[in-house]
């Protein structure tokens, strides 16, 4: 193991660098604005999201107090920017209250809606509406059951593949095992009905349809020319296609050792294509980002597909030797060669997953209060669980006494649940909607203490808190601004005078209009017209 140190410490330098990833698209303004009053119809409608979303199943519309469609033009994609979704009016419109009905498929594939009331002219009063709907629950049974399906296609294949060429070292494996050529070909079904059917999965999604209509053409032709997902569907049915002949040869032709490398190579390729897709097409490191996605399922599916090997395959194979001991031999031979490489794949489970949560938990309270951390939680128990369950193995296979048995149907079974966890984890909202409220004290040269708190800290209201003393004691301060500006886009920047609360303490009520990182900027001014300046950067959640 010492061989692969070097792959270790490489893995885990890239924790150095993690890209925050903001989860699905929020919307962060709007023409019209959410409850806005106004005398004067903007030219267009506009909603600008945080990040770009896809040409394909957008919609605008708008309807009256009394749910009367109102004709505007199709909505389409600015020209400005793949941020902005727009429709132009068609005529006027009546004074009243009218709502705009949006719904936009982001990045990541997944499909959000929302509200946004607005009044014009002059009649009874708007109040405050949520203007943000976004589609955070659980995912539906079949997008769950067919992820899942997919993952375990992918550990039976590549576990008996790794079996043959790391374990058995044979070559002849398929030629010995009517058992192993009968579980290739139905992994390799499994993986390909996954694949298939996640395109009208898919359709059901993004278009907001039943599996009546899983199957439309339009739909269908939409999915495939106007989504990401789209190009890679159509690439992974082509690797399925060049899989089966692959797997085909290989079983006819068992001499030309090529063939298992070429299979495992073609496998990997359609690991990739999984990790393009979900969150990870919503990071701005996209590249560093797939390869760590992907060397997590990887490392799963080798680690999986090998104890799913151990279970079916190795027990008939021991007992074809043709003497007592060398059946002994034999099995604890593969047994030991497995456990020494399921320290490399645990230590690439870690390093890759810890990477995964820099991405998508910013925080404690994140990780404790959202459905994605509780997940992820519940994700690090059961591998905890697994590993231990590896390690009495280890153990047993030193001793070689008494078979494995059923301990490592449990160990098995929990890495199933854990296939299951990970289905859900792609399909849920990540935490970094809701890193929970922020409070960081920074300290200037003078050793003057400022405590900046922000609650509930997402896009929408929020109340700003500052608190300023020198050796505990609260600040006399005759003035206090602060001036607040997202990192990553030029522009949006909001100044505020903060009023006193009590002595040192400021308080103020802000907009916050985007998620991701902002830059805080407190400047105050002392009776004595000395300057008190200092920058906080702080992580918005989506709300």
């Amino acid at each position: 193991m010492k061989n692969y140190l070097w792959l270790v410490f490489s893995l885990f330098s890239l924790l150095l660098y993690p890209a925050m990833a903001s989860g699905h698209a929020t919307v962060i303004s709007s023409n019209p604005s959410p409850n806005e009053a106004m005398d004067t119809l903007p030219e267009k409608i506009s909603i600008q999201f945080s990040e770009n979303i896809q040409p394909a199943f957008h919609s605008l519309e708008v309807f009256s107090q009394d749910g009367d469609k109102i004709k505007i033009q199709d909505s389409t994609i600015s020209e400005q920017s793949e941020k902005i979704l727009v429709a132009k009016w068609k005529g006027t419109i009546d004074e009243g209250i009218y709502y705009i009905k949006w719904r936009v498929v982001s990045s990541d594939g997944h499909p959000i809606e929302g509200t946004i009331p607005f009044q014009f002219g002059d009649s009874a009063g708007l109040s405050d509406q949520e203007n943000s709907d976004v589609n955070a629950g659980f995912p539906n049974f079949i997008n769950v059951f067919l992820q899942s399906l997919q993952y375990i296609c992918f550990a039976a294949l590549t576990g008996i593949l790794f079996f043959q060429l790391s374990l058995m070292k044979d070559s002849r494996l398929f030629e010995a095992s009517r058992r192993a050529s009968l579980y290739l070909w139905l992994s390799y079904a499994g993986l390909a009905f996954s694949i298939f059917f996640s395109l009208p999965l898919k359709v059901t999604i993004d278009a907001g349809v039943g599996w009546t209509d899983a199957f439309n053409v339009s739909y269908i032709k939409e999915v495939l020319n106007a989504t990401n997902f789209g190009a890679i569907w159509i690439v992974e049915i082509l690797m399925l296609l060049l899989l089966f002949l692959v797997i085909y040869f290989m079983l006819e032709n068992s001499l030309i050792k090529s063939l298992p490398f070429l299979t495992i190579i073609i496998i990997a390729g359609l690991m990739v294509c999984k990790a393009l897709t979900g969150h990870t097409a919503a990071v701005p490191n996209q590249v560093l980002a797939v390869l760590m996605d992907f060397l997590h399922l990887l490392s799963m599916a080798l680690w999986l597909g090998g104890l799913m090997a151990l279970l079916v395959i190795l027990p008939g194979l021991a007992d074809r030797q043709p003497v007592q001991e060398d059946k002994k031999t034999y099995y604890w031979s593969i047994i030991q060669r497995f456990s020494r490489w399921s320290f490399l794949f645990v230590i690439i489970l870690i390093v890759s997953g810890i990477y995964s949560s820099l991405q998508h938990v910013p925080t404690i309270h994140s990780l404790i209060n959202t459905t994605y951390g509780q997940l992820l939680l519940a994700k690090i128990g059961l591998m905890l669980v697994m590993i231990v369950f590896g390690g009495f193995h280890f153990l047993r296979g030193k001793k070689q006494t008494k078979k494995l048995g059923y301990s490592v149907g449990m160990e098995f079974g929990l890495g199933i649940i854990i296939l299951l966890v990970a289905a859900l984890l792609t399909n849920v909202q990540t935490a970094m909607s809701s890193p929970g409220p922020i409070e960081k004290t920074l300290q200037t040269d003078e050793n003057n203490e400022v405590t900046l708190m922000v609650t509930p800290n997402e896009v929408g209201d929020n109340l700003i808190q500052v608190d300023l003393s020198n050796g505990g004691k609260p600040i006399e301060i005759e003035q206090l601004t602060i001036t607040m500006q997202p990192v990553d886009t030029p522009g949006g920047e909001i100044k505020l005078q903060m009023q006193e609360k009590n002595k040192g303490t400021f308080t103020s009520k802000s907009i916050l209009t985007m998620p991701g990182k902002w830059n805080i900027h407190v400047h105050g001014l002392t009776e004595s017209l000395d300057s008190i300046n200092v920058d906080f950067t702080i992580l918005i959640g989506n709300s």
